[in-house]
């Protein structure tokens, strides 16, 4: 998968922000970033491009003074739905219903 989702942007970031990092850190990317608010997403040629990408600059990277995310894009039917719960007091016994 050569789809990335870069996270934990500031919503003046632009294209040409995103752009201008890829090249500085000579990341090769294909075609447009796709631009959300907070988010956006860029397609590599190759899996070793997106390795690169997420190793160099997820949480080492600030632009417009955030850390960015850099990881590969996961289609919504494909994420996992995992729930966590915490603190549960031990005198609780957990109960499997069918």
């Amino acid at each position: 998968m050569n789809k990335l989702y870069i996270g934990n942007l500031t919503e003046n970031v632009t294209t040409v922000d995103l752009e201008s990092l890829f090249k500085e850190w000579k990341i090769p990317f294909t075609g447009q970033f796709l631009v959300k608010t907070g988010y956006a997403f860029v397609d590599c040629p190759d899996d070793n491009s997106a390795m690169k990408a997420i190793d160099i600059l997820s949480g080492k990277v600030e632009l417009h003074g955030k850390s960015i995310e850099v990881e590969h894009s996961v289609p919504k039917r494909q994420r996992s739905r995992k729930l966590q719960i915490r603190n549960i007091p031990p005198h609780l016994q957990w109960e499997g219903r069918k």
